[in-house]
């Protein structure tokens, strides 16, 4: 029993630490690294080495794989840009698999007392280092872990019921490649379950053949849980997805091949260089891993035309794709601080023409409640473009007149994005409203008149005629009293409704009620036009 506590106890250290590490190097990760990403993607030589880089600091391709699906789906990069960073992350991952192939028992010792002593000194307090002292406290759960599944595995070997399993494993290839798949689905990484296996081939619980084609399996089964956590991504953002798994099984079934000629047809390849390499079993499991990910990624380059023309007919780009993408907007705006503003007005200007579509005038067919849902979707992600855009430019700094610009359509760039869930939540109680038998004519009241006021903000961005930054204001002047009278006289008027119907008549006036002072919010930012030659 204390053997299997043991066990177990080590298994749960093991965990934390890969999460620990995971999500604090994540956190390292920020807009600088981001940038980073975004530039390698310049050059494929650039992109695989920043891409291993990536792969060694988030110690999971698949979160590497999804900083890239952002930038092409942000249109910062494209797929044939973005591939080399995704293939060639599956090898930084290879790190951490190498290192627990090494006995580093002491220096895990040492490194949990420097972490215990910061800590005891609240570094976990300071934004700079915090996320350092979580990631190296993870290291050190991690590697301590495997040290107890070390200490546990000597009694484990001797039980009879685990020497009859790993008989019973080592009976078929097609057993060990099937449950390396299954664990790996569910661990969601390859490199974790290598990790794992490493430290039992290193106790001689697992022979260097059974762990090789458990490897192999983990491989094919993190590329198959790559797939089915991008089961929510569509268009070119899925295709990275696809890819990825393309690559990790491509670099599975390659090693593969390698190691069934070698042992069926004798030939000295894959089991043989590794053990000319080094002598120790956990190592030359580690060298089959990294062999697995090199393989990969080379296939990736040889094949890459190919393989991204299959993904892109598999995943064809979405309908509403192009809308959550700016046209306006390119890094290389940013060295002028004038241009750059401008581009990101007219960039606004786009977002806010798309809104009053979406609530029809009078004749008009509305467009379908999932069409404007996406419409909506692409438009707050492209705020998020603009504000980022924004931000970039704020941190490298201008003028006083730049700074101010900036800063006022950072202001209304936040009340875009306001409007655009404003906007997506009153068209839905405005659907759930809808019914033939019974119109209300205070729905379709509130449509005209979101309508009107969308278009009046439009016509006001579009021209610098005062009169419709006055007629604007007054539009979106405050309606709290003329909204609490309305909500008093569906209390009278609309008694024979039933409670759930009232209750999205209450809903939809608030909403309402919120888009109104976020235009008048909005109009308030708004500069006043400059005055024309010879007016005084």
């Amino acid at each position: 029993m204390e053997t299997l506590a043991t066990l177990f106890a080590g298994l749960g250290l093991f965990f934390i630490g890969i999460k620990f590490v995971g999500e604090n190097l994540k956190r390292l990760t920020g807009r600088r690294f981001r940038r980073l990403v975004t530039a390698s993607t310049k050059r494929a030589w650039s992109a695989a080495a920043v891409g291993t880089v990536a792969g060694g600091l988030t110690q999971s391709s698949n979160a590497v794989t999804f900083i890239a699906a952002g930038l092409v789906t942000a249109g910062l990069a494209g797929v044939a840009q973005t591939a080399p960073l995704v293939a060639w992350s599956n090898v930084g991952t290879a790190g951490l698999v190498l290192l627990a192939a090494v006995d580093l028992r002491l220096m895990v010792l040492f490194l949990l007392g420097l972490v215990g002593i910061a800590y005891y000194f609240d570094v976990e307090r300071s934004t700079r280092w915090r996320h350092v002292a979580g990631a190296l406290l993870g290291i050190g759960l991690l590697f301590l872990g495997l040290q107890l599944i070390k200490s546990a595995g000597g009694p484990l070997r001797a039980l009879e019921w685990m020497t009859e399993f790993l008989r019973f494993a080592g009976t078929s290839d097609l057993l060990g490649l099937l449950i390396g798949l299954l664990l790996a689905m569910v661990l969601q990484s390859s490199a974790t379950l290598t990790v794992m296996a490493v430290t039992l081939t290193g106790l001689g619980l697992l022979s260097l053949e059974q762990t090789v084609v458990l490897v192999l399996g983990a491989g094919l089964g993190s590329g198959a849980s790559v797939g089915l956590m991008a089961a929510n991504l569509e268009g070119t953002a899925r295709q990275l997805a696809l890819y990825q798994v393309a690559v990790k099984a491509l670099g599975s079934l390659a090693v593969l091949l390698l190691f069934w000629l070698e042992r069926e047809a004798g030939l000295p390849l894959l089991l043989a260089a590794v053990s000319a390499a080094v002598p120790e079993t956990a190592m030359q499991v580690a060298l089959v891993f990294l062999a697995v990910q090199l393989a990969g990624g080379l296939l990736s380059v040889l094949l890459q035309g190919p393989l991204l023309r299959l993904c892109a007919r598999l995943s064809p780009p979405a309908p509403h794709e192009e809308l959550s993408r700016p046209r306006y907007l390119y890094d290389q705006a940013l060295d002028d601080a004038g241009t750059a503003l401008a581009l990101a007005e007219r960039e606004q200007r786009e977002l806010l023409g798309r809104l009053p579509g979406l609530l029809p005038a009078e004749g008009e067919d509305p467009p379908w409640p999932e069409e404007a849902a996406r419409i909506l979707e692409a438009s707050g992600a492209l705020a998020g473009e603009i504000d980022r855009f924004l931000a970039e430019l704020l941190h490298r700094g201008g003028g006083d007149d730049s700074l101010e610009w900036a800063m006022n359509l950072q202001g209304r760039n936040a009340l875009a994005a306001g409007l655009c869930e404003t906007l997506g939540e009153l068209l839905v109680a405005l659907e759930r409203l809808e019914d033939p038998e019974r119109p209300l004519p205070l729905a379709g009241h509130l449509v005209e008149a979101s309508h009107t006021l969308l278009l009046t903000l439009l016509d006001s961005l579009v021209g610098d005629d005062p009169l419709d930054r006055a007629l604007l204001r007054e539009m979106s002047g405050d309606r709290a009293e003329l909204m609490e009278s309305i909500r008093r006289d569906l209390l009278r008027g609309e008694a024979g409704l039933d409670q759930e119907r009232r209750q999205g008549l209450f809903a939809a006036t608030s909403l309402f009620e919120r888009l109104v002072w976020l235009v008048r919010r909005y109009a308030a930012l708004l500069p006043e036009p400059a005055a024309a030659d010879g007016d005084d």
